[in-house]
């Protein structure tokens, strides 16, 4: 029989039937290779949300009413029974015990991956020939890629780095992923607060320098392409996780488990049900599928910055897709009085541009700008217009949102010039033609957010 079209591969297709013998249940979906996106999951009959799956086990079924009703959040395509699971109750206490309390669990899974037995890891050998490839994740990860587009210098990037890197050189990255502009002096915040979508590249670069620290303390000889790599699959690859009867870790990236089958699924902006419980996790599309349509699950309302960052791609269409003027606006506010202001009253950074305008938190620091504390302090806490000034509060937002547009023009334009250049691999210019298509959309909605506050 002819393979279809969509034929992932025999590692794939090796590795689907590893998991369908160990309780992994595929109900009507299976990976499949998408050109020009790589790896997925196809829909291999027709998903219709609302029913029943026939092949839905009963055991799945919590109460009765729901034996008797269709289900109504969703249709299961995908289970994986606790028992195949990787967490860390899977690593052996012996090879754990060689780390202090308190070290990451990433930490120590990818250390497994590398250090552990052949023996041990022969039971994931077909599931890791499915896994990307270091050379994927350099081509798509800023966090790997060369000093020229941003990048970091790791201990197998180093000389190269300083051969073909200068101090000078621009960085292509968005601000939200580098934390650094190329048009503005940007403003420094007299405080640290917490964003999860700001200076992303800066979280990443912490988190791995301390896992490399900590494994090495443990484990001398460890390789850093092998760990790096290793850390980085659990960093794109993994589910939260809880189990039966233990407390949610105080750091959420402790709540960590790998789920063989379910991590084929590719991100889209669209609703789905993911749930764990006891008996394993069950993955719920809650969109009507053809069969041959690629079946897509939610990695969480993030911004394309943070896709970018954290997985390697962005979507062409992302409702969550958002920047942040918190920079431009320090720069702006940057007496320590009004800062104070800010903080002490909980307005204190995270300020959203998207393209339908700016968030409210934005709106109250622009009133900052030109009225004096305590009369900003009584229109904060007790809705007082005494002060506000519209017309002034309007022109100074407007005013932020140009200047991240003139970021936007002014790292396009340099990015454009470096690709056109002799100095910039073709490699490099595959992963700079992605950032201008980045750049493009952040120019898009500083455009479109100007619009909207004009109507």
């Amino acid at each position: 029989m002819p393979r279809p079209e969509w034929w992932p591969g025999e590692d794939h297709e090796a590795f689907t039937e590893w998991a369908m013998e160990r309780g992994v249940e595929a109900l009507g979906v299976a990976p499949a290779r998408f050109p020009g996106r790589g790896l997925g999951m196809i829909a291999t009959r027709k998903i219709k949300v609302g029913t029943l799956n026939p092949r839905q086990p009963r055991h799945h079924m919590k109460t009765k009413a729901d034996r008797h009703h269709p289900m109504k959040k969703g249709e299961a395509v995908v289970q994986v029974p606790t028992s195949v699971i990787l967490t860390m109750d899977k690593i052996p206490s012996s090879f754990k015990n060689q780390f202090p309390e308190g070290t990451a669990v990433q930490t120590i899974l990818a250390a497994y991956f590398t250090h552990g037995s052949d023996e041990e890891l022969a039971e994931y050998d077909l599931w890791r020939k499915a896994w990307p490839t270091r050379q994927d994740f350099e081509d798509s990860l800023p966090i790997l890629w060369p000093k020229v587009l941003g990048g970091l210098p790791w201990p197998d990037s180093e000389a190269s780095d300083q051969e073909n890197g200068s101090t000078n050189q621009p960085n292509f990255l968005p601000p939200c992923i580098s934390g650094t502009w190329n048009s503005i002096d940007k403003g420094s915040p007299f405080k640290k607060y917490e964003s999860e979508h700001r200076n992303l590249l800066l979280g990443q670069e912490l988190r791995l320098r301390k896992a490399w620290a900590d494994v090495t303390a443990a484990l001398p000889d460890t390789d850093w392409r092998s760990f790096s790599y290793h850390w980085l699959i659990l960093n794109t690859r993994s589910f939260y996780w809880v189990g039966a009867g233990q407390e949610p870790p105080e750091d959420r990236n402790d709540a960590m488990a790998m789920l063989p089958f379910a991590d084929y699924f590719n991100h889209s902006d669209v609703e789905c049900d993911v749930k764990f419980d006891e008996d394993g996790y069950t993955l719920r599309a809650t969109e009507d599928y053809k069969k041959g349509d690629e079946v897509y699950m939610s990695y969480g309302s993030h911004p394309n910055d943070f896709l970018l960052a954290e997985y390697g791609f962005f979507l062409h269409k992302n409702d969550s897709d958002c920047i942040y003027l918190d920079d431009i606006i320090f720069r702006d506010l940057n007496s320590a009085e009004k800062q104070e202001e800010l903080w002490l009253n909980q307005y204190y950074g995270n300020y959203q541009l998207i393209s339908q305008g700016v968030c409210y938190r934005t709106e109250v620091a622009a009133a900052l700008v030109y009225m004096n504390e305590e009369d900003w302090r009584t229109h904060v806490l007790e809705g007082s217009t005494e002060g506000v000034d519209e017309k002034k509060s309007e022109a100074i937002i407007k005013g932020w949102i140009r200047t991240y547009a003139a970021e936007a023009d002014a790292t396009m334009n340099s990015l454009q010039t470096a690709v056109q250049s002799n100095a910039m691999v073709q490699a490099d210019r595959q992963k700079a033609e992605m950032l201008l298509r980045r750049w493009a959309q952040i120019k898009e909605i500083c455009e479109n957010a100007l619009k909207a506050i004009d109507l």
